[in-house]
């Protein structure tokens, strides 16, 4: 397809789409608040997150409530403010600004608004994500103290891999290692190091020329049948099938 083609096709797409199906994504993030309001201010959607900071228990209970309702005069006056500036065509983006929950507790939050406009362009409320920064930073930590782990991993997967090397790049004892990289990443470290190259694998498929032995070389396999067994197990296809399929 052509860039006018794809472009047709993608909104053709997301017309049929559920209204606000995108949305869905939001209700599997814990630090981030997602909520739609019209131009009065109302509240028309929210994900669980943002229901529980302020003790609903359903989305029908905050239908039709503004700011006013839900928090102090002080922040209410706040938001209104910055939402104005939303019905009026601006976009905030990143904002860092102070959110209090049912039990009046303030936090930080980190905030990006942008105005919904129907099919005539006309604004008829905002669309916004606010994340805890606190929160935030716990659901990232892991990644942080794995960092140079991961990318060890993505750097030297073609080749062997201790795990041993792995337990003493992040300053832990192997027990450790094995049960806190398991209990963060929901996986072992050697499997993640089979995904990794059984990603490498598909992107080298699809991207370029190179035969089979060649690919199972450059990711770290034994050779060709072993890439082929962890291959077909993880696609259900052999190699060569996926490369006829998507290229």
């Amino acid at each position: 397809m052509n860039n006018t083609d794809k472009i047709k096709y993608a909104r053709e797409f997301l017309d049929k789409a559920e209204p606000f199906a995108l949305s869905q994504l939001f209700e599997y993030m814990s630090d981030t608040y997602f909520f739609v309001k019209d131009c009065q201010g109302r509240f028309i959607k929210a994900n669980q997150a943002f229901l529980k900071l302020f003790g609903y228990e359903n989305l029908e209970q905050i239908i039709g409530l503004t700011d006013y309702d839900m928090v102090s005069r002080e922040l209410a006056v706040r938001y209104e403010r910055d939402d104005a500036r939303i019905f009026a065509g601006e976009s905030i983006c990143e904002h860092s600004e102070p959110v209090s929950s049912e039990d009046g507790i303030i936090s930080m939050h980190v905030s990006t608004k942008l105005p919904i406009r129907d099919s005539n362009g006309e604004i008829i409320g905002l669309i916004a994500i606010t994340r805890d920064t606190l929160k935030t930073l716990n659901v990232i930590k892991p990644l942080q103290e794995f960092q140079d782990v991961l990318e060890f991993v993505e750097r030297e997967y073609p080749t062997t891999i201790k795990i041993e090397d792995l337990a003493e790049l992040a300053c832990m004892s192997m027990s450790t290692f094995f049960r806190r990289f398991k209990k963060h990443f929901g996986m072992t470290a050697t499997d993640y190091i089979q995904q990794v190259r059984y990603k490498a694998v598909c992107r080298l498929l699809m991207e370029t020329n190179l035969g089979l032995s060649e690919i199972s070389y450059n990711c770290g396999y034994s050779d060709q049948s072993h890439m082929t067994r962890v291959f077909k197990k993880n696609t259900g296809v052999t190699p060569k099938a996926y490369r006829r399929k998507f290229c």
